[in-house]
């Protein structure tokens, strides 16, 4: 006799609800027999597998209807695009984790460089970047526009950098500000298969510091102790600075406000 379960005990042995269990076989993609003496369902393990497997084009993101079109056509060359479909997605959604990681990863750092007071420099790689908005005044309504119009993945992993003239002697800095950008990463981009844009910042050498920014400005002690730096270490620096603001908490608060701050090597 084969081996018979109540449609409870199949709902907990699939980790289903059995209202999940009851609505499938309403969309005909689990037929349960009836038992005749008291109209109960009973379930074998065949219907199990078709439990299973309805579970299982579930967690690829398909419709119920896409499933029962499966079932009822049954071609496989539908099943083949629909997986294929169904890749592509999952593909498209691990670069965009792996990115997303990457990203928590490089805060994270950050976070633990501040919080441990660390005022080392290193000289890092900064990234070729697409420039998303570009201006050259300081217009809020022009910037909130062009925040308005990104889509989701832009507006996650785009970087708001301000990009200073450098002018030094062994004293003093004078910074005048060339321009406001938002940046993104060509390398997340290209991951991401959005288009890049006609506009980009070259991925250069720099030397590298995270400094707080008192009430969100650039301190002329934090630039020179960079080109203090850079002469200590024999480095040549070019006459550009550029600056990726961190708003720790909130960009509201300003006594948690910080900065990346590169000046590329010559």
């Amino acid at each position: 006799m084969k081996q018979q379960f109540t449609i409870s005990q199949v709902a907990q042995m699939l980790g289903l609800g059995i209202d999940a269990v009851r609505f499938y076989e309403k969309k005909g993609l689990v037929h349960p027999q009836i038992n005749p003496d008291n109209r109960y369902r009973i379930y074998t393990l065949h219907q199990v597998m078709e439990l299973l497997d309805v579970s299982y084009y579930r967690s690829l993101g398909m419709s119920i209807s896409q499933i029962s079109s499966i079932y009822q056509d049954s071609d496989e060359n539908q099943l083949l695009g629909l997986l294929e479909q169904k890749r592509l997605e999952t593909q498209r959604r691990i670069r965009y984790e792996q990115q997303m990681l990457g990203r928590i990863e490089h805060v994270e750092a950050i976070a633990r460089r501040i919080c441990e007071q660390g005022q080392e420099m290193d000289v890092v790689d900064f990234p070729a970047c697409d420039i998303l908005f570009e201006q050259r005044q300081d217009s809020l309504e022009g910037y909130l526009r062009q925040v308005s119009d990104m889509d989701h993945d832009h507006f996650i992993f785009c970087q708001l950098a301000r990009e200073f003239l450098l002018g030094s002697d062994k004293d003093s800095v004078e910074l005048i500000q060339q321009r406001t950008m938002l940046l993104m990463d060509c390398r997340i981009t290209a991951e991401l298969g959005t288009q890049q844009r006609e506009k980009q910042l070259d991925g250069v050498r720099a030397l590298h510091s995270v400094v707080r920014l008192p009430k969100a400005e650039l301190q002329e002690q934090d630039v020179l102790a960079m080109l203090d730096c850079a002469r200590r270490r024999g480095l040549s620096l070019s006459d550009r600075l550029l600056m990726i603001e961190i708003p720790m908490i909130s960009y509201t608060n300003l006594d948690h406000y910080y900065a990346e701050l590169f000046i590329p090597l010559k």
